[in-house]
């Protein structure tokens, strides 16, 4: 009997379970408390050796007791018990940012907006008088560059100021569509300061509660610190949410206004040689 043929696995699955297992270990290691030093433990082993004074016992048994700490907690998880849910929300928005970023980098390219591909096929079709075969690669492609050739084209039989004045208008509205994408990257970097601000007020209304709270005893050092730490967390990551952002949100505007002017130059240069082509084709009169 013939055995079956086994089935490759599919690269994209083994990389994305391996980088699932990576981030399992890594939080997983972050989640363990922080070891205590070599040193504090051989002043541990030590410390019955020496022989203290009777009157000084309890006073060493007290200073053991206020210097022992409890387990430690790695820093990664204090920033999430800090953070709360101000902080798993500002996670999702950065991972949302990230894949955003990542899509924009794709396909923000000049050579997206202007593909060789297709100059070298106008330039060879306008060369061999094949203007439909110029107008059908332009109606097969959807780049920046092919929307202005097949606008100009369309509109040639009205003139060529017409024919301009068309692919303007289509250029308009392709930019604006691709600064409506990247809008979305400004509106993050407006909301991280102020949902920072919001942790900011949060942390900072239960560290007072505290105190106000404590009924002239002395009030918790810890729970003063943890509204403290809230407020310090969630800021910080509003903030390193922000920035980046805002950055991005330059460099594509940026993108954006040179992937228009290099598209518009070339449309510009293939309606003109068109133009010229289909002169030199007309017969001359007897």
């Amino acid at each position: 009997m013939a055995s079956e043929s086994v089935r490759p696995i599919d690269p994209g699955k083994r990389i994305w379970s391996s980088l699932l297992f990576v981030s399992a270990l890594a939080a997983s290691l972050s989640l363990v408390p922080a070891p205590v030093s070599f040193g504090q433990d051989a002043d541990k082993k030590e410390a019955p050796a020496a022989a203290p004074a009777p009157a000084d016992a309890p006073r060493a048994d007290a200073a053991d007791t206020t210097a022992a700490p409890g387990a430690k907690k790695s820093v990664l998880r204090w920033a999430i018990e800090a953070s709360g849910p101000i902080g798993l929300f500002l996670l999702c928005l950065s991972v949302y940012f990230t894949a955003l970023v990542i899509k924009l980098f794709m396909e923000l390219r000049v050579s997206e907006a202007v593909p060789t591909a297709l100059v070298e096929k106008l330039e060879t079709a306008i060369k061999d008088r094949k203007f439909q075969e110029a107008y059908d690669a332009c109606r097969d492609n959807d780049s920046f560059l092919a929307r202005l050739v097949r606008t100009g084209v369309a509109n040639l039989p009205n003139g060529r100021a017409e024919a301009k004045e068309a692919m303007n208008a289509t250029q308009d509205e392709v930019v604006t569509a691709m600064e409506a994408r990247i809008s979305y990257l400004a509106i993050i970097g407006t909301l991280g300061p102020m949902i920072g601000l919001v942790g900011t007020i949060a942390g900072m209304i239960a560290s007072f509660q505290e105190i106000a709270t404590a009924a002239g005893a002395q009030p918790k050092p810890e729970k003063v610190a943890e509204g403290i730490s809230t407020a310090l967390f969630i800021t910080l990551e509003g903030v390193s949410l922000s920035v980046p952002a805002i950055f991005f949100f330059a460099l594509f505007r940026n993108r954006i206004a040179l992937m228009a002017l290099e598209s518009g130059k070339v449309a510009e240069r293939t309606i003109s040689a068109l133009l010229s082509a289909a002169k030199q084709t007309k017969p001359t009169p007897a």
